[in-house]
């Protein structure tokens, strides 16, 4: 019998020894990093954005309050800190269970057995597998504490809704961290993971009500809590957040541009398994006001080219079909105001539209549609589908017909003092093209780049009062002849600096690269942030060198932050899921130009606004600097302009580079964008003036001459110059027009330098030609 004992035991232990041996290692359990979700936060610590592949939030144990982690061990395993890794109990009863089902129908598993199972086994269910979990849960529990093994539950579990350990459910479904849940909450929390879908609070609160009371009963039964807690607790009313369904929120091209710094720097995995937190410089309302200006102008830009007929056509039981479908669709019973809508044509007449939108049926004038010229002739039948867009005004809809643009804008805007992107828009849609026109695209900046050269012009003598001859001239480069032109196609004579930029004069731009050089011109320009190439050509100034927003928005922060240039900060801070700093930014700045020549920037920029190209920005209301910008053919429409305190760029324009049309300019397209984001993003601040800088004197200007204004001068004005610069010499009594000719120059000739009679002419206000 002894001999039997011993070969009895002596196989248990080999089959023990084997086991044991195969056991995977537990090292890896004692360094915990699950893939954990990163968050991108605003300004305002506000949640953006995430990346995960299992959204959690990595949760300490010592901000686990007590409540929370009895209520799992009541629901889940209420042996939890007296056993040593399994409950001897409760395999017996699983083993009876299952022994009668025939099959492995119940598990009987601890706390501890949990956490083997998820992190350490595969999900098979046999009796193997079940003596290598028992194994492995002795060996956990002489390796770690019953806290780290619940730190390891907690932050591991799933809890529905997507949502994996507490710190990710809490937020979920409270909108709270798990130290801020109340004893209810923890309760319904704990009640989830028997299972998360049949209990999920926003699917079945029924069910997870039931459920969260029997917790509640458990905890009470182990004495986790008194009478009056139960009590208090039963009464207690629980508010789940709505489940959040899967629409666009505001900032998706900014959270992108984080995504893929972090895979650049970091790794392709990390924005999923890392647990970043990132914080950006985006200000969460200013984001939500620069797309909603881009969607507005957009479409009407869109519209005014021309309405391009309805998207598609249903006809027969598909159309019937469809209608009954949209009925029923909860999502267009309260429609959202300013978004477009599919409508389905119900009837139709020679001057109106009956449509339908869901439960809501209208009708549409389009009695003054206007088609797009490449539709010669277009009428709407029963069956169309048409594009809407929704307005509401508290409890009446209304609806306008609308398109989907084909169309492309880009929007940024930056703090000029931090460099902080306030406002980023890489498009009109996120979800059709992903493509960052702010920060990818290059593109013909056009006479929004006329500022860098004007300053140019102010760093090496010329004044606001300077008189340039605006009037036909010829560059001729061997056979080929350049003759550069006005937006108008007009020339206009003697012309102050301030009036050639406030009108955006082609020529006299042209004149002053001529004047100073354009290897002078490009290299000075460079310092303003461009890292593309810039031509150095005559015309430079008229914007023909391909550039990003990203980098002219920064050039312009120039003038608004007295000479001093900013790197755009888009990420301030990173911290890893252990709270260690990764990156904290401060940008690069360097001085670029004197605060005398950027205040005398702004002066002529303000005078755009004021009585140029830039009028449209007028409502604003408030001190505001800016330029507008039109390419050759009206291909690219800019409007980048200022106040002391933001600096914001626009671009709009097709991806293809087909033409906007006749009225595709900077003032009408780009503009308008400009103020409908600058409205919302400046609403209730401070209105403030631009500083003026020391050394800067002003004076009453003849706007003819350039000259000092005589007492009798009714058309004097107030200019500002540099100390020193002012001039001295008051204006003629009265002026002789003078007949313009066209003046012919080689590039061979305008290459050599001017000579000092030249120069000194045009620096004293007299006319060069």
């Amino acid at each position: 019998m002894m001999v039997a004992a011993g070969g009895i035991g002596a196989a248990c232990f080999s089959l023990y020894d084997q086991y044991w041996s195969q056991l995977p290692p537990i090292d890896g359990l004692l360094e915990y990093k699950p893939p954990v979700a990163t968050r991108v936060y605003s300004d305002g610590n506000q949640l953006v954005g995430e990346f995960f592949f299992e959204k959690r939030y990595l949760t300490p144990i010592h901000d686990i309050s007590p409540v929370v982690r009895y209520a799992f061990v009541a629901a889940e395993d209420s042996d939890f800190y007296s056993h040593r890794g399994i409950d001897v109990r409760s395999i017996a009863r699983a083993f009876v269970a299952n022994t009668l089902a025939g099959d492995v129908v119940q598990g009987g598993s601890t706390i501890t057995q949990q956490v083997v199972k998820a992190l350490l086994l595969t999900p098979e269910r046999s009796y193997k597998r079940k003596l290598r979990e028992i194994m492995l849960s002795l060996r956990l529990e002489q390796e770690l504490t019953k806290n780290e093994i619940l730190f390891l539950y907690l932050n591991e579990i799933y809890l529905g809704d997507g949502n994996y350990g507490v710190g990710a459910a809490a937020r979920a479904y409270f909108g709270k961290t798990v130290g801020e849940l109340t004893l209810p909450e923890a309760a319904l929390l704990a009640g989830l993971p028997q299972a998360p879908s049949r209990y999920s609070p926003t699917r079945n609160p029924q069910g997870a009500l039931a459920r969260q009371r029997y917790v509640l009963k458990r905890m009470h039964d182990e004495g986790f809590i008194t009478d009056q807690e139960h009590m208090d607790a039963l009464d207690a009313g629980v508010a789940v957040l709505p489940r959040a369904h899967k629409v666009a929120k505001p900032g998706t091209y900014y959270v992108e541009y984080v995504r893929q710094y972090l895979e650049e720097h970091f790794g392709k995995e990390a924005p999923y398994h890392q647990g970043f937190r990132v914080y950006t410089g985006i200000d969460f309302s200013m984001q939500e006001a620069a797309e909603t200006a881009v969607r507005r102008g957009v479409r009407a830009v869109d519209m005014r080219l021309g309405y391009r007929g309805s998207a598609a056509r249903l006809e027969g039981t598909e159309l019937q079909e469809r209608l009954e479908l949209d009925a029923q669709r909860p999502d267009l019973v309260h429609l959202n105001d300013e978004e477009i809508y599919e409508a389905i044509v119900t009837a139709t007449e020679p001057r109106k539209i009956e449509i339908v939108v869901g439960p809501l049926h209208t009708e549409l004038d389009i009695s003054s549609l206007e088609w797009h010229e490449s539709i010669k002739s277009k009428k709407f039948s029963v069956g169309d589908i048409v594009i809407v867009e929704a307005h509401v005004n508290g409890e009446t809809t209304s609806l306008t017909l609308s398109q989907v643009p084909e169309l492309e804008a880009a929007l940024l805007a930056m703090d000029p003092t931090t460099g902080h992107v306030k406002a980023m828009v890489g498009g009109y849609d996120f979800q059709r093209s992903q493509f960052n026109r702010a920060f990818q695209a290059k593109r013909q900046p056009g006479s929004a780049f006329k500022p860098f050269v004007y300053s140019a012009a102010i760093d090496n003598g010329y004044t606001p009062a300077s008189i340039l001859l605006d009037a036909p001239i010829q560059y001729i480069d061997h056979d080929k002849i350049w003759r550069p032109q006005n937006y108008s196609r007009r020339f206009y004579g003697p012309t102050s600096l301030r009036k050639a930029l406030e009108k955006s004069r082609n020529v006299v731009t042209v004149r002053i690269v001529q004047d100073l050089g354009a290897d002078k011109v490009r290299d000075y320009v460079r310092q303003f942030g461009f890292s593309t190439p810039i031509g150095a050509n005559l015309s430079i100034g008229l914007g023909t060198s391909e550039v990003k927003l990203s980098e002219v928005v920064p050039g312009y922060s120039v003038f608004a932050n007295g000479g001093t240039w900013t790197e755009p900060v888009m990420i301030s801070r990173i911290e890893d899921s252990n709270g260690w700093v990764m990156l904290d930014k401060i940008p690069r700045t360097r001085e670029v130009v004197s605060p005398q020549t950027a205040y005398l920037m702004t002066s002529l920029l303000q005078g755009v606004v004021e009585r140029g190209t830039g009028r449209g920005v007028r409502p604003l209301n408030r001190p505001v600097a800016g330029k507008t910008g039109t390419t050759d053919e009206q291909r690219d429409a800019w409007f980048i302009g200022y106040t002391p305190d933001l600096v914001t760029g626009v671009w709009v324009g097709y991806d293809d580079d087909r033409t906007l049309g006749a009225s595709g300019t900077g003032g009408r397209v780009a503009a308008p964008i400009f103020l409908d984001f600058m409205q919302s993003a400046l609403a209730g601040t401070k209105v403030r003036d631009f500083a003026v800088p020391e050394d800067i004197s002003c004076v009453n200007i003849d706007p003819e001459s350039g000259l000092r204004a005589r007492a009798t001068d009714l058309d004097g004005f107030i200019e500002c110059f540099k100390d020193g610069s002012e001039p001295v010499e008051f204006a003629p009594e009265w002026h002789v027009d003078e007949q313009l000719g066209t003046e012919t120059l080689t590039i061979d000739e305008i290459a050599a330098p001017l000579s000092e009679d030249a120069i000194d002419r045009y620096r004293t206000g007299q006319i060069f030609q």
